[in-house]
């Protein structure tokens, strides 16, 4: 059975007795509800001329009435009722909160709703709950109200009317609908039922349309638009199915049919997730945990893996320097001579540089651990030595190498506009000191500004001066390293 709930407005009260009486249900304004808006007029809604049983609650929580009804009529303005609040202490909570304005706005429950073109045409009035806001703009609760409006007299007669409406097959397998309106009038203690049964025919269907086995209280030209049940939805999307049907066939049908449906809220209340009004933060939502939420490329150490090394095994050290290698040479035999020479060593000592680094972390990180906190400080702290290492052995090599003049750019072929630049030429007269020694060089650390001219200067321009200087196969750079350092000075080159 359909069921509808819609707000009304305030109420107007008497402290003496804790009644209170309003506009229940006004005529001809558009109400916000669940299933949509409508309006209401005199014949929308019926109810029981005996009252007794007709519950107020508060949010619509029907299992804890806080009051009843004592009375319902018409006026021309809407449905007006009068209740009665409990003794108990729901009872006087609720009425204290709808005399303070709190809840002090009425929502009207009926069932058997249904609604055609925007219109209530039925329901059956049988409760009423206390809300914050009204679904109907201007419904109140006016305890005034009996004073500006009469109420009718307690022997007027009432009437209200009820319309049913139910499906049935007769033997023949052909659905028809029964429509019945129940009329009852009541005067005085004189109650009389009147009931008019209407039976519909179901409309003749084109030959085109009868494989689709639709209702034809769904054909889309009818002016009354039609309820439409589960089981006529059903055919409708097993017609589309098979390609007797379109979507869009379906959608008009189901926008040109009635709203029912089991309950009706009139007025929904907003409930927002965040912002102004919203419950995430009072219900405390768990955000997703990511961690370091950003991590920059890790240092890559550029002068440390170009020395050979050994792990130490105390904290000072000590060795020695070739000063003069044994050198040799030709040999006459018979006892003649050996060629000798006088060899000179230097000693050399030193200790080892100290690296240390250190945080008194509170043990909660312990007792209440952070996903991935230690797993990113130990390698920040990694990162940290990595690069202290790589600093330390490019301080060393710099303060260890022998200062070299190179040849002024205007000597070299082409002049000082068109030759390889002052970075290339740099490399080669580095390199060319170490080949002059007999060995091959195997690296270049480059000043930044150098290494950009360098990578800006055309590639074939390099690579032949640095080839023929370092003695390698021509086009063949792999086995030399040149790389960018902030370790070396401006305008400067390590070879």
């Amino acid at each position: 059975m359909t069921t509808v709930q819609m707000d009304a407005g305030t109420l107007e009260f008497s402290s003496d007795d804790m009644t209170a009486t309003g506009l229940l249900v006004p005529f001809g304004e558009e109400a916000r509800t669940n299933l949509g808006r409508f309006t209401a007029d005199e014949n929308s809604f019926t109810f029981p001329t005996d009252v007794t049983g007709l519950a107020l609650n508060t949010d619509h929580k029907r299992e804890q009435p806080v009051g009843a009804f004592t009375k319902i009529w018409k006026q021309p303005e809407g449905l007006f009722a009068s209740y009665k609040f409990s003794e108990s202490d729901e009872g006087k909570a609720a009425y204290a909160d709808a005399k303070a304005g709190k809840k002090s706005n009425l929502s009207v429950e009926a069932a058997g709703v249904i609604i055609r073109a925007g219109k209530a045409v039925a329901g059956r009035i049988f409760a009423s709950a206390l809300v914050a806001s009204p679904a109907f703009p201007s419904a109140t609760l006016l305890a005034a109200a009996v004073d500006t409006e009469e109420e009718p007299p307690a022997d007027a007669p009432t009437e209200t009317e009820e319309v049913i409406e139910s499906e049935f097959t007769d033997e023949d397998g052909v659905t028809h609908v029964r429509k019945t309106t129940r009329t009852t009038r009541v005067d005085g203690d004189k109650t009389t039922i009147t009931e008019v049964i209407e039976i519909t025919e179901p409309e003749p269907q084109e030959e085109e349309e009868d494989a689709m086995s639709l209702p034809g209280t769904l054909t889309a030209n009818k002016t009354d638009k039609a309820a439409i049940t589960v089981r006529e939805i059903g055919a409708m999307l097993y017609a589309s199915k098979n390609g007797q049907l379109a979507l869009s066939e379906i959608e008009a049908r189901l926008k040109d049919a009635n709203v029912s449906q089991d309950t009706l809220f009139a007025a929904l209340s907003d409930v927002k997730f965040d912002g102004t009004g919203g419950l995430a933060s009072k219900l405390g939502v768990v955000p997703q945990w990511l961690g370091e939420v950003w991590q920059a490329t890790k240092f890559r150490q550029q002068v440390l893996p170009l020395f050979s090394h050994g792990d130490l095994t105390a904290l000072t050290f000590a060795g020695f320097k070739w000063g003069t290698k044994p050198t040799g040479g030709d040999w006459a035999g018979n006892k003649a001579d050996v060629p000798s020479n006088t060899l000179v060593v230097t000693p050399t000592s030193g200790s080892a540089a100290r690296y240390a680094l250190g945080h008194d972390i509170a043990r909660e990180f312990v007792d209440f651990p952070v996903p991935g906190f230690f797993e990113s400080y130990a390698a920040a702290v990694s990162e940290d030595y990595a690069r202290w290492a790589d600093n330390k052995v490019a301080a060393a090599i710099i303060a260890g190498a022998t200062t070299l003049a190179g040849d002024a750019l205007t000597t070299l072929p082409g002049g000082a506009s068109g030759n390889i630049g002052s970075a290339a030429s740099a490399i080669v007269d580095g390199a060319t000191a170490i080949v002059t020694t007999g060995s091959l060089p195997s690296f270049a650390l480059v000043a930044p500004a150098l290494w950009k001219q360098l990578a800006k200067t055309p590639h074939s321009n390099v690579l032949g001066y640095l080839s023929a200087s370092l003695g390698l196969a021509e086009g063949d750079l792999d086995s030399f390293i040149i790389r960018p350092s902030s370790a070396v000075a401006a305008g400067k080159v390590l070879v």
